[in-house]
């Protein structure tokens, strides 16, 4: 677990909290050497910055803060690393001071997988906190093209208005004047006093043909994004 996070004057950390709402929804970043996240140091604070930490306000309340300064990385980048590697030797091969971090800040920084979201007066000291540059952040490489990256987008746009489409009351109505003779009970329709009406108006059939649209769809979907057959 981290250790206890020091408390400072809420007024003047405010943009630590209320940033990540104003971040652009993604970015793509596209100017960085295929091994550039070779480095455990880059990857883990990368993950760190999507994830946040936890801490408690004044208040008493706990929040998620996304944006960390660089004792901060430091400290979640071993404590990971103590959970991952319970044998002493293995661990040590993973050593990172705080000058080598700050080191990598800036190579992350440079290339726009991170930014300085403030710099704070604590102390004696201006402090440096760092966040993501958007919500999302894509990794463009050799088998992640803009074109490919935009259909992927365009798929799930498409997929997202099947999942939650518009109710148009319209369509109910559409269906009882089709149907009308066929919806005043249980038995008896033009087709026959006796004839059963089941069909017409038992929600388990239009639910099971749902589902079975459903599954079409979600086919059609995943094929677009290239997600068949892959692990």
């Amino acid at each position: 677990m981290s250790k206890e996070r020091k408390q400072y004057d809420p007024k003047s950390r405010e943009i630590l909290y209320n940033f990540w709402e104003k971040l652009p929804e993604q970015r793509i970043v596209t100017e960085y050497e295929d091994d550039f996240f070779k480095h455990f140091a880059r990857k883990l604070t990368f993950g760190i910055l999507g994830k946040g930490i936890r801490e408690k306000l004044p208040s008493g309340k706990l929040i998620t803060r996304k944006a960390l300064n660089a004792q901060e990385i430091l400290q979640e980048i071993n404590d990971t690393l103590d959970i991952k590697f319970k044998i002493k030797e293995d661990r040590e091969k993973f050593d990172l001071s705080l000058h080598s971090l700050y080191f990598h800040l800036q190579k992350l920084e440079e290339v726009g997988f991170i930014q300085t979201i403030a710099i704070l007066k604590e102390g004696r000291h201006n402090v440096a906190y760092y966040s993501r540059p958007a919500k999302i952040v894509l990794f463009k490489d050799e088998y992640a093209e803009d074109e490919k990256i935009r259909s992927a987008f365009s798929s799930m746009e498409k997929l997202v208005h099947i999942l939650y489409p518009e109710i148009e009351t319209e369509k109910f109505m559409e269906y009882y004047k089709k149907y009308e003779g066929y919806l005043q009970g249980q038995i008896g329709n033009p087709e026959g006093d006796d004839k059963p009406n089941k069909k017409y108006y038992d929600p388990r059939k239009w639910l099971r043909e749902a589902e079975k649209s459903m599954v079409d769809r979600l086919k059609q979907a995943f094929d677009d994004l290239n997600c068949i057959d892959r692990s």
